[in-house]
């Protein structure tokens, strides 16, 4: 802090130190009072931690995928994961996830679906998980990932029914 011209001024490191201070948050986790019994409206009506491109451990064009990775959003509390999925090279329509077009490491999509599982398994009073499917697969590699997801997840897969018109509220999901 200082004067310039006859106008005060802020250095870098001052002003870093306002941005980031708790005087300047714009979220106060004090204030906030999570009350299960009120999530009784359409899982539309709420704001959802969401991810994008969870799975690289760096940049999106030549960094690691990870599972790992899925597994440290949940654990931060995020509750829509997206999943890009891809045709694998192998005769055995099992879908891979990666960011296309680039040299991105690939997983198996069915290890994905099975970390959140663990997850759902270990921590059974969550909030749904949404999964966020970016579906670039051929049909056959999309049955795949239809009965990866129902065997894998079983009942916590939430199958809406045909003409509904409002999706469930959180606590009935």
């Amino acid at each position: 802090v200082g004067k310039e011209n006859n106008e005060e001024t802020i250095d870098r490191l001052h002003f870093a130190e306002y941005l980031f201070g708790p005087h300047n948050d714009a979220f106060r986790p004090e204030k906030v009072m999570f009350d299960r019994t009120l999530m009784d409206k359409p899982l539309s009506h709420y704001w959802i931690n969401t991810s994008h491109n969870t799975y690289l451990t760096g940049d999106q064009l030549k960094s690691l995928s990870s599972v790992e990775m899925y597994a440290a959003a949940l654990q931060r509390g995020c509750k829509c994961l997206e999943i890009d999925c891809w045709d694998s090279d192998s005769k055995t329509n099992n879908p891979m996830v990666y960011h296309g077009y680039t040299v991105t490491s690939k997983i198996p999509f069915h290890e994905i679906i099975s970390c959140v599982k663990a997850y759902v398994d270990a921590n059974p009073e969550t909030l749904p998980i949404i999964l966020s499917l970016e579906n670039h697969c051929t049909h056959p590699f999309q049955k795949t990932m239809a009965q990866t997801l129902e065997t894998t997840l079983g009942d916590a897969l939430y199958i809406p029914k045909p003409g509904m018109l409002l999706l469930p509220s959180p606590v009935e999901l």
